[in-house]
């Protein structure tokens, strides 16, 4: 009996470290839609000329991105991206990590009008619409955020503000970037009427002959400029309410 119970044992255990050793030589994946992950050594996008596009695991086994919720390879993790933005990937990268998890996609703009083409990061993601882009690409960075694994949302105040509202802390970092946001819009508008009426003050006086600038102008640039100076708003309070909600014990 000893000797059966401890021939199960070694099977067992070599059964496991079969399927240690053969994870750790696949150490990538893709997870479809079904939940189902299938490991690889290498995975690639591929975006063929005028063909649909598709992963490529070990240079043998192909899925289109449809069938894919989220991927990693040598480059990271990603996960899929429910938007119909011609100018985005249609995969976010993971950034950090946590309860509240961060992502960017990159977005693709022209100086000149572009109906056309969309290309995200790497090729992935091309929407085809009635014509061509011309003018000179620019690429920014987009952000979005997961909730506890959740669909991936843009990384706003108004979606942090539902996502982060059982914290405390969290939700005072996300009050003083909305106030912060409030007071540079009205700098904004104060500082863009002074504009307006120091132009039309420059205005009836060059009728008159005369050359001189208004006042008027250079105190609502001053004041258009001065939010940008002081940074009312901080990008980086979004951050820290997010860092807060993670590192917060649960109670």
């Amino acid at each position: 009996m000893m000797k059966k119970l401890f021939f199960l044992l070694l099977l067992a255990w070599a059964t496991t470290e079969s399927a240690w050793a053969q994870d750790m030589s696949k150490p990538y994946f893709i997870e479809l839609m079904t939940g189902e992950r299938i490991y690889a050594r290498r995975i690639q996008f591929k975006s063929p000329l005028f063909k649909q596009n598709y992963f490529l695991l070990d240079d043998s086994l192909q899925y289109t991105p449809e069938r894919v919720r989220y991927y990693q390879n040598q480059d990271g993790f990603f996960a899929r991206l429910n938007t119909t933005g011609r100018r985005y990937s249609d995969f976010a990268q993971r950034e950090t990590s946590g309860k509240i998890s961060t992502y960017f996609t990159y977005r693709t703009d022209y100086s000149g009008y572009a109906p056309g083409v969309g290309v995200g990061m790497g090729g992935v993601g091309v929407g085809m619409g009635g014509g061509y882009g011309y003018g000179y690409p620019t690429q920014r960075r987009v952000y979005y955020f997961s909730k506890e694994n959740g669909p991936l949302e843009p990384l706003s105040y108004k979606n942090l503000r539902v996502a982060l509202s059982d914290n405390p802390g969290s939700m005072e970092s996300l009050q003083k970037y909305k106030t912060g946001q409030n007071i540079q819009l009205g700098m904004y508008v104060v500082g863009g009427g002074l504009l307006v009426a120091g132009a039309l003050q420059q205005f009836k006086s060059g009728s008159d002959g005369s050359s001189r600038i208004s006042p008027l102008f250079y105190v609502g640039l001053g004041v258009t400029l001065l939010p940008q100076v002081i940074r009312l708003v901080k990008k980086d309070q979004l951050s820290e309410a997010i860092e807060l909600y993670n590192y917060t014990p649960v109670n």
